[in-house]
This record gives C-alpha cells, structure tokens and sequence, in this order.
C-alpha cells in the first residue's frame, strides 16, 4: 500500500513539474492578445503614443517617448504593449492589422514602432529602402542598451534620417541626441536631465520648432505649386470661353462646361483655405474633375469624340487627362507603364524627355515626385481615384516610397545585410512585400532597466 501511494506521489510530481516546465517555455499561451488596430489608429488621431494597460513604462517613459514621436518630422506612430504579448511570429499579423486600419483611415505614409515591454519592432512605409526600418530598431536597441526613452529617441531620430535619404541613420553609435556632438555632450545632456530636466526640455522644444518651421516651408512650397495649377486651369478656361459662346447658345448645351467653371471656383476657395500640406489633397482632387470636365468641352466644341476617364498625365497634370499609358523610365529606374498625353506620349517614344512637372526645392527645380513628403497629398489628389495605378506609376521614386501601395506596406523581406541603398526597394509592387523584418526584436538591455531603478 506505502509502496503504491509512494509510485502514485511520484507520478503526480512528475506530472506537476512538466506542467511547469511547459508553461515556462510557452509565455506565449498566458501572454495577452494584441489591441484592435482599430481602436490603436483612433488613439493615434491624438496622441502618437499607445500604452496598452500592463505595460511596464512609467508615466515619465510615456512623456519622453511621445515627446520624441512628436518632434520627428516623419510621421512615427508606437504602441507599447505588456511584455509576451508579440513576438517574432506573430508581430506580422499585428502589424499587418494596423496596416489596413491606417489604409481604412486614409493615412500618410508612416513609421510604426511596437514595445513589447522592452523588445522593440518597427516596420515603415516613410522609408524607401526594404527592411531598412528594421535594422534601425536594432541600432538603437544596441547603442542604447538599457535606456528605453534614449532608445526611442535614437529611433526617431534614425526614421527621420532614413527618410530623408541620409545615410548617417546607420551610423552605429548612438542618435539620440545627434546634434550634440560625441559622448561628451551626450554626458552634459544627460546631466543637464538629472538636475531638473531643463535639457531635454530645450531640446524637445527646439525639436518642435525646427518641425514648424519646416512644416511652414512645406506648407509654402506645396500651396505655391498647387495655387500655380490652379491659375493654369483659369486660364485655359479663359482661353476657351469665345469657343463655347461661338459653339451655340452661350455653352449651355455644354453640361460639362458649367462643372469646369464651378470646379475652378471650388478650388479656389479650397486653397485659400488650406493650413496643412495634407490638406492639398482636396484641392487637386477638385482641379482633376475640372481638368476632365474641360477636356471634354475642347472635344465638343471641336466636334470630336468624349474622351476616356484617364487619369492625368503623369509627368505633368496641368497637361489634363492622359491618353494611353506608355513605357518609361526615369534616370537609373525601372520601366513601368504611366498615362500620358498626347504630347508627352509622342516625345517620350521619339526618344525626346516628357515636360515635366517640376517644383522648387531648396533652391532648385526637380520632379514633383521627387520634392518631399509634402508633395504625397499633392499627388494623390490627382491620382488616388484611378484605383492601384500610383504604386506602378511611382516605383523606386521618393513618391513611391511615401505612398507604399495606396498608403500601405511596402516589402519587408530585404533584410539586415542588404544596408542602405537608394536603389534597392521597390515595394513589392504594392503587395505588401515579404512580411519578415519587423527589427527582429532588438532589445534595450534585458527587461531591467538597470535593475529597475526608473
């Protein structure tokens, strides 16, 4: 009977310890399942921080973190999670999730970075270069082990680099202060926030206003360009108004011609009403309605078949409605397939440069899908209704890197060794890409903290 009770103890041992040891090597089956994306995005409208309940930053952490997220001037979105909750082989899925509630919600192109308690991944459609997100999660994991809100700074700052096109961003020492000037500034700064936080005070404040002065100059360059669009489309109708009256009944009869004129109006006092370079958007939305409108007035008063709903012409959309798509490539790009008009279309295929779009930026004249974030609105007021053609359009261009597939992903699968190149994303042709780079769980030294003392 001893005998029997003692092999039946022995058992229930044996049970109880393998018990244990599963649940110890699967936090996974107790962790907490990730927040809706949706409710995540609404939080992002005002406040670029998520903190889901059982997260271990302080309410200190919090205040650093958003105040690094809200002086980037890329777009940076983070959600910080309990630890457990993600991990390699789901952050994908979640990812994904707050992918398709930014699309749903019209966002701009952007960086997403997710704490799971201290291990950082981050994907980004802001930043050309595949993967490239990624490894600028284990950069400053690396270069600031132990310190989660130097980390996240260092973060920002990199995101910012990287869609700027500066190489420094893969610099490996640390970004969290990059205008200090070496260690030994990074030293007084960290001083300076022991003694009252007076430095990083300064240094958020100047962060914040080095992003309103260029959020103005955007702003400037943006509305210069769209106000030009605006007084072209003015003029041509001007141009055409004794054509219409000469074509009968004063152009009633022309339906189209009345929505030309109201489109110009509308666009006007849309203009005048624009305070943020996204809010462009609407404004060439309304010029393509008057564009085509116009187009077909041209073909009615000529006596010539309505032309098709095209998209504008590509290399320029004061041109009007393209035509047909042709084969081109702009210097050291892929081939792709664009609209164009007709004269576009013909020069381009005699081997003569389209006349191109360009607009002032620091100084010089380049193509407007190449001048700067403040453009992407710019362009998709143009192009976004003609469904997925803007992916394919703006392939390997800075356009294309900021508009990722119609706001979303671009691929994620280049991975660590390929480093930064110009050159090199193409965004998978707006599929989402190969989903397995998320910053492969960079960490900022363990979960301790410096034994927990913050």
């Amino acid at each position: 009977m001893t005998h029997s009770l003692r092999r039946a103890g022995a058992a229930i041992a044996a049970l109880i310890a393998g018990l244990i040891v599963v649940l110890a090597l699967s936090p996974a089956a107790n962790a907490a399942a990730p927040p809706d994306p949706n409710t995540v995005v609404s939080h992002w409208k005002k406040d670029p921080l998520y903190v889901e309940s059982g997260s271990s930053l302080t309410s200190d952490q919090q205040s650093e973190i958003r105040d690094a997220l809200e002086g980037a001037s890329s777009k940076i979105y983070a959600v910080a999670l309990p630890d457990g909750t993600v991990d390699d082989s789901s952050i994908a899925g979640f990812m994904t999730g707050l992918n398709s509630a930014m699309k749903a919600e019209s966002a701009p192109s952007s960086t997403y970075a997710v704490l799971d308690g201290t291990t950082l991944y981050a994907a980004s459609s802001s930043i050309r270069r595949q993967g490239l997100a990624g490894q600028l999660a284990r950069l400053s994991t690396t270069a600031n082990a132990g310190d989660l809100t130097a980390g996240m700074r260092d973060f920002a700052n990199r995101v910012d680099m990287a869609v700027k096109g500066d190489r420094s961003a893969l610099d490996s020492g640390s970004q969290a202060d990059p205008g200090a000037g070496g260690t030994a500034a990074l030293a007084v700064l960290g001083g300076l926030i022991v003694v009252g936080g007076g430095g990083y005070f300064l240094y958020s404040s100047n962060k914040k206003k080095k992003k309103a002065i260029q959020d103005a100059k955007d702003l400037a360059a943006v509305k210069q360009t769209v106000e030009e669009d605006v007084t072209k489309l003015g003029e041509e109708i001007t141009a055409l108004d004794t054509d219409v009256t000469l074509a009968g009944q004063g152009g009633g009869h022309i339906d189209e011609w009345q929505t030309a004129l109201d489109s110009y109006e509308k666009a006007k006092t849309q203009l005048a009403t624009v305070e943020r370079a996204d809010q462009v958007r609407e404004v060439t939305q309304t010029l393509e309605d008057g564009r085509y409108a116009l187009a077909v007035v041209k073909a009615k008063v000529n006596k010539e078949p309505v032309p098709e709903r095209r998209a504008p012409c590509f290399f320029n959309p004061q041109h009007g409605p393209s035509v047909r798509d042709i084969r081109w490539a702009p210097p050291g790009g892929a081939v792709r397939d664009v609209p164009a008009c007709k004269m576009d279309a013909e020069a381009v295929e005699r081997g003569f440069d389209p006349q191109m779009r360009e607009v002032m930026v620091d100084g010089q004249r380049r193509p407007y899908y190449d001048a700067g974030p403040a453009y992407q609105p710019y362009a998709y007021g143009y192009y976004g209704g003609f469904g997925d053609i803007m992916t394919g359009m703006f392939i390997g261009t800075m356009m294309g890197s900021m508009l990722g597939g119609g706001f979303g992903f671009g691929g994620y699968g280049a991975g660590y060794a390929e480093g930064y190149s110009d050159g090199g994303g193409d965004f998978g042709g707006g599929d989402g890409g190969g989903w397995g780079d998320f910053g492969g769980g960079g960490d900022f030294g363990g979960g301790d903290f410096g034994g927990g003392d913050w």
